[in-house]
C-alpha cells in the first residue's frame, strides 16, 4: 500500500523506492562520472527558476529607482539572470540527454535481470499460465519506466524543491500568493486519477496485446508462414490481430480521454488561481504596497510555477508508472525466490532402485480434472521403459513431472530412495537429457545445434560427431556443404533442413550427454515414418541395455513401435491402465493388445496398397 502525502497525492511506495535505489546503483556502476554530472546539474536546476525571477525583479526595481540610468546593481542582476537561464535551458537539456542515455543502458541490465530471474525458475508454470504471462508481458513492455525510476524520482524532487522556492518568494510579496501552492493539488489529484485509469486499462488488455503480438509474429516465421500461405488464412489472421489491437486501442483511448478530462479540470483550477494572483499583485502595486519588480516576479514565477507543477505532476506520473511496473518486477523476483528449489541433496550416482513414482497426481492450474491421478511406477536403471497411450492420456505431463518442470499436486517421486523435491534442481537437470516432439530449431552451425545438448562439450567435435552417428544423422551432415560447420536456417543465410532432418539433429542433441540417469524421448520421431521410428527405438533400447546406469523412457502413441521395450506402461485418462512386457500385455488381451493389433493391421493394409 502506498503512503499518502498531506496533499493527498500518492507517494512512491517502499517497492518503488527500493527499485529506484537499485537502478541508481546500476547507473553508478555503469558510468559514475556521468551520474555525478547529472546530480550536479539537478542541484543547480532546483534554484534556476527562483534565480531567474529574482534577477528580473532586481533589474526592474533597479531601473525604476535610477530613473532610467544604469545603476551598479544592474550588472549583478543581469549576470544572475544569464546564469539562471543557461542553467535552466542548456543545463536542463544536457541533464535530460545524459539521463536518457543512462536509462537506455540500465534498461539492458534490468532486462538481463528479468531474463535471469525467469531462467532460474525451476518449473515452467509461469510460461503456461495466462495470468502469469499477462504480468510478464506488462513488465516486458514497460522496462524503460523501471530503468528510469531513479531519475523520475530525481525529476520529481527537483520539481518540488524548485516550486517550493518559487512559493516562498511569492509569499514574500503577499502571503495570500502562497495559495498558488495549494492549487497544485487539483492537477496532482487529477494526474493520480488519470494514472489509475490508464494502469487499469493496460492490465485489462494485456491478454489482447499478447494475442495481437503472437498472431502478427506468425507472419514472420517460415513454419507458420507456410501454413498461412497454403490455407490463404492471412486475411483472417490479420483481421484477428487487428480486432485484438482495435479492442486494446479502444479501451486505452477511452482511458486516455478520461485522463485528459481530469487533467484539464485540474489545470483550469490553477489558471483561475493564477489570474487571481495577478489581479491581487496589480492592486498592491497601485497602492504602492508592492513594486513593479514584485509584479514582474509574480508574472515570472507564476508562469514558471505552472511549468514546475506540471513537471512535478509528470514526475509523479512517471514514478507511478514505474511503480506499476515495479509491482510486476517485484512479483517476478518474489515468485522466483518462492519457486527456488530448496533441495540440496546430491543425485545418487547409481540408484539401485531407479526412479519410484508413488500415488502421483497432478492438476494443471485452472483445470477442473486432474491430468494424472494415482500413478505408481518403477523405472529401473538399464531398462528401456515405453510409455504409450492415446493423445491426452497424460504421457507428456508425466514426463514434465519426472523432469522437474512441474511439482506434483500429490504423491511423490523418489530417485534411489531420495525424494525428488529434496534433490538439488540443477544437479538433477544435469543428469537428464531428452528430445521432444515440439523440439526447437537452433539456427546455429551444426556442431552447436547438436553440441548445445551438453554445453560443456559443445565445441568438442569428436563428441558432436559421436552424437550425430548414434542418432543416425551422419548421412544428413555429410551432405551439407561445410559438414559440422554448416550454418543452419535461412534467417541467417544458412541451409534449411526438412522437418525430419531437424528432428534427427534434435535426437543427436539429446545424445550429447553420455551417461544420463534419465533419457526421455517424448515422441521425438513424429516427423519420421513408422519404420524409421521403429528402427530408432530399437537403437535406443539396445543403448539402454548397454548402459546399466541409464533409464530410457520412450514415449509414443504408436503401440506397434515399442514392442522391444523392457517394460511397457499404458496410460489412459491420467491413470496406469496396465503395464508389463509386450508378451505379457498381448497375453492379457487388454487395451494394449487391442491397440497394438489395430495399429499393426492398419500399417499392413498401407503396405499392401
Amino acid at each position: 500500500m502506498s503512503a499518502r502525502s498531506p496533499e493527498g497525492a500518492a507517494v512512491p511506495g517502499a517497492g518503488t523506492l527500493r527499485t529506484a535505489r537499485h537502478t541508481f546503483a546500476l547507473s553508478w556502476r555503469i558510468d559514475p562520472l556521468v551520474v555525478s554530472v547529472v546530480l550536479g546539474l539537478s542541484l543547480a536546476q532546483t534554484g534556476a527558476v527562483a534565480a531567474t525571477g529574482l534577477s528580473q525583479r532586481w533589474v526592474v526595481d533597479a531601473v525604476q529607482g535610477s530613473g532610467g540610468g544604469l545603476p551598479g546593481a544592474l550588472a549583478p542582476a543581469v549576470l544572475l539572470g544569464v546564469a539562471a537561464h543557461v542553467t535552466a535551458a542548456a543545463g536542463n537539456r544536457v541533464r535530460y540527454n545524459y539521463q536518457h542515455d543512462l536509462t537506455d543502458r540500465v534498461d539492458l541490465e534490468v532486462n538481463r535481470e528479468i531474463l535471469t530471474a525467469s531462467a532460474s525458475l525451476p518449473t515452467l508454470e509461469h510460461l503456461e499460465r495466462p495470468d502469469y504471462l499477462n504480468r510478464l508481458e506488462l513488465l516486458r513492455r514497460h522496462t524503460a519506466a523501471l530503468a528510469g525510476s531513479c531519475w523520475s524520482l530525481s525529476d520529481t524532487a527537483i520539481g518540488v524543491l524548485s516550486a517550493g522556492l518559487s512559493v516562498w518568494l511569492l509569499a514574500g510579496v503577499h502571503p495570500v500568493l502562497a495559495v498558488l501552492a495549494l492549487l497544485a493539488l487539483p492537477p496532482l489529484w487529477a494526474a493520480k486519477r488519470a494514472r489509475h485509469g490508464l494502469a487499469a486499462a493496460r492490465a485489462a488488455t494485456a491478454e489482447e496485446q499478447r494475442l495481437e503480438d503472437r498472431v502478427h509474429r506468425m507472419f514472420l516465421t517460415p513454419e507458420t508462414g507456410k501454413e498461412i500461405y497454403l490455407t490463404g488464412a492471412g486475411t483472417v489472421l490479420d483481421e484477428t490481430a487487428h480486432s485484438a489491437r482495435t479492442r486494446v486501442a479502444t479501451v486505452v483511448l477511452k482511458a486516455r480521454l478520461r485522463a485528459i478530462g481530469w487533467q484539464l479540470t485540474g489545470w483550469v483550477c490553477y489558471a483561475a488561481g493564477f489570474i487571481g494572483a495577478l489581479v491581487l499583485t496589480v492592486s498592491l502595486v497601485s497602492r504602492d504596497a508592492a513594486s513593479l519588480g514584485d509584479l514582474m516576479l509574480v508574472i515570472t514565477l507564476g508562469t514558471q510555477l505552472r511549468s514546475q507543477i506540471r513537471g512535478t505532476v509528470d514526475g509523479f506520473s512517471r514514478v507511478a508508472e514505474a511503480g506499476d511496473t515495479t509491482d510486476h518486477y517485484l512479483w517476478l523476483l518474489a515468485y522466483a525466490r518462492r519457486q527456488r528449489p530448496t533441495g540440496t541433496r546430491p543425485v545418487p550416482r547409481a540408484p539401485e532402485h531407479g526412479i519410484q513414482v508413488r500415488d502421483l497426481a497432478f492438476t494443471y492450474p485452472g483445470a477442473r480434472e486432474p491430468a494424472l491421478a494415482g500413478v505408481n511406477l518403477t523405472l529401473r536403471p538399464g531398462a528401456a521403459v515405453a510409455l504409450v497411450g492415446v493423445n491426452g492420456a497424460g504421457k507428456s505431463t508425466l514426463v514434465k513431472l519426472l523432469s522437474g518442470m512441474y511439482a506434483p499436486t500429490a504423491g511423490r517421486i523418489t530417485v534411489g530412495g531420495v525424494p525428488l523435491d529434496e534433490v538439488d534442481g540443477a544437479a538433477w537437470r544435469g543428469r537428464l537429457t531428452g528430445a521432444f516432439q515440439d523440439f526447437f530449431r537452433f539456427q546455429l552451425p551444426v556442431r552447436h545445434t547438436v553440441g548445445i545438448g551438453e554445453p560443456e562439450a559443445m565445441d568438442d567435435r569428436e563428441e558432436v560427431a559421436r552424437a550425430v552417428r548414434e542418432a543416425g544423422a551422419a548421412p544428413i551432415v555429410d551432405r551439407l556443404p561445410d559438414g559440422l560447420d554448416t550454418q543452419l536456417g535461412t534467417i541467417y543465410g544458412g541451409v534449411e533442413l526438412s522437418q525430419g532432418q531437424w528432428q534427427r539433429l534434435a535426437l543427436a542433441r539429446a545424445l550429447m550427454r553420455r551417461h544420463p540417469l534419465l533419457l526421455v524421448l517424448d515422441e521425438p520421431t513424429a516427423a519420421l515414418d513408422p519404420l524409421a521410428e521403429h528402427e530408432l527405438y530399437e537403437v535406443f533400447t539396445r543403448q539402454a541395455r548397454a548402459d546399466p546406469g541409464r533409464i530410457t523412457l520412450l514415449v509414443s502413441h504408436r503401440f506397434s513401435t515399442v514392442r522391444g521395450a523392457d517394460h511397457i506402461v499404458v496410460l489412459d485418462g491420467g491413470r496406469v491402465a496396465e503395464q508389463g512386457t509386450h508378451t505379457e500385455l498381448m497375453a492379457a488381451g487388454g487395451r494394449y493388445a487391442e491397440s497394438y493389433t489395430t495399429q499393426a493391421a492398419a500399417y499392413q493394409e498401407e503396405d499392401l496398397r
